[in-house]
């Protein structure tokens, strides 16, 4: 009785979320306030946090993907896509912590062309890179739409 117990509790704990640290919980409420932000269509906000220098390297599946070197490159480019894509929206987020200030941020982007009214979607796997946990300092983002390759990009594996 005792070991089918002890089985059942590792089960179950197994399925469960390992606890956040309070860096990735700074971090997840950062990034999901800015993801408001950027679902209503308000980009200067969305990325008011992030510093006026940093390497902002898109992932190739966006249009014109390139790599961003202000603040104001991302705005200006993710202001570009909403032109093309007005109803874009990102949903399902998921956030897996590395080492040293390092985050790995999931989610799917959803939305429709304002010219030819097909629907587009894919998945977008971000690699976020802090000077400092506490201040939450981007230094550099990484873009995929593979999350192994974000996830060894991050030193982390499945």
């Amino acid at each position: 009785m005792h070991s089918e117990r002890h089985y059942l509790v590792r089960e179950i704990l197994r399925g469960m979320p390992a606890a956040e640290s309070e860096f990735l919980r700074a971090f997840r409420e950062a990034f999901e306030q800015g993801n408001r932000a950027w679902n209503a269509g308000d980009l200067k906000t969305a990325y008011a946090t992030l510093p006026d220098q940093l390497e902002y390297r898109l992932a190739p599946a966006w249009p014109e993907a390139r790599v961003l070197r202000t603040r104001d490159e991302v705005i200006e480019f993710f202001e570009s896509l909403q032109e093309t894509f007005p109803d874009a929206r990102t949903a399902s987020h998921e956030y897996l912590e590395g080492k040293h200030g390092i985050v790995v941020a999931g989610f799917r982007v959803t939305g429709t062309g304002r010219a030819s009214g097909v629907e587009a979607e894919m998945e977008i796997w971000q690699v976020w890179e802090t000077r400092d946990q506490d201040g939450l300092t981007v230094t550099a983002v990484r873009e995929f739409t593979d999350r192994r390759e974000a996830l060894e990009a991050a030193g982390l594996s499945e």
